[in-house]
């Protein structure tokens, strides 16, 4: 399963465009997931705990980088589902933030607050065929 990040280039912000944007989006999609998971189902997301290690407005490219380093125990010890794809997205976001040596500023705190808050709507876009899987699954 590859990331799907094709439709990012439908949005005219250009910051989202580079490597550090993308980086920084799914940082957010993948944080927000994680925070959802912790919350649970029908639980508000500003109840869970890595929600309220988070600096929104003030965030840098350090704070993700350090909470990209916990992923992989805030996958396990939190039981979240499509722990694959979740390793691909921290994957790929690494990356991108390796590639860039852009701060973060007013853009990126924003793209990342949109991302962390849509997280579930956005990981269906970027995964389309979960999406699709889910749906069939249903009927």
């Amino acid at each position: 399963m590859n990331v799907n990040l094709e439709w990012l280039e439908s949005y005219n912000d250009p910051y989202i465009k580079k490597p550090i944007g993308k980086g920084i989006f799914l940082c957010g999609v993948l944080l927000g997931f994680i925070a959802s998971c912790q919350s649970g189902r029908g639980g508000q997301i500003n109840n869970a705990p890595l929600f309220k290690k988070m600096t929104f407005g003030k965030l840098q490219k350090r704070d993700l980088k350090r909470h990209l380093s916990a992923v992989p125990t805030l996958l396990t010890v939190n039981d979240v589902p499509y722990f694959m794809q979740m390793t691909e997205m921290a994957n790929l976001a690494g990356d991108y933030l390796l590639q860039s040596t852009e701060d973060m500023g007013v853009d990126g705190n924003f793209i990342y607050s949109t991302a962390f808050l849509n997280a579930w709507a956005y990981f269906y876009r970027l995964f389309p065929e979960i999406k699709t899987k889910k749906d069939q699954s249903e009927e």
